[in-house]
């Protein structure tokens, strides 16, 4: 039952414990991988539009660690974390997620990338540990603000392609 479809951004729901999104990128696979596990590019585009972060860490390999911090324009800050699970570049990344406000809501974000000749198709599944904690992620407007993220990362994209 999809929440989103529009020729840039799908948004679905493929359990009752699942989110998965769906987006086309006009740019190859490798470079898409690249802004995904660079913090000194991650850092330019995760996020909602006027949300800016502040704490960019990664150590992209299995068992490693990530933490992001965002802060938004009344001064507030949100944190996120996981740990990396599968790094099959420049195809799969599997890592954990958790929104700190509720660390006991963790996730486990499956991230494909499909080459399509120069452009790549983005899929990436959340799976929830428990319906409760997937209609939460679905309430705090993730889906408006995972469609800015890829906006952002799709023009990010352009200025490094």
């Amino acid at each position: 039952m999809p929440t989103t479809n529009s020729s840039t951004f799908a948004l679905s729901l493929p359990s009752d414990l699942e989110i998965r999104i769906t987006r086309v990128f006009d740019a190859p696979r490798e470079l898409v991988f690249e802004a995904w596990t660079r913090p000194e590019h991650l850092s330019r585009w995760w996020g909602c539009d006027d949300m800016t972060m502040t704490t960019c860490e990664m150590d992209v390999r299995p068992g490693g660690a990530w933490r992001y911090v965002v802060r938004m324009p009344d001064g507030q800050e949100w944190g996120f974390h996981g740990e990396y699970q599968v790094i099959n570049r420049p195809h799969k990344l599997i890592y954990t997620f958790v929104y700190e406000p509720y660390p006991d809501h963790p996730a486990v974000v499956t991230m494909e990338l499909e080459d399509l000749g120069g452009k790549t198709r983005f899929t990436e599944t959340t799976r929830h540990e428990s319906i409760e904690g997937r209609d939460g992620h679905l309430q705090a407007d993730m889906e408006k603000g995972a469609a800015e993220s890829l906006d952002r990362l799709s023009e990010f994209l352009a200025t490094i392609g």
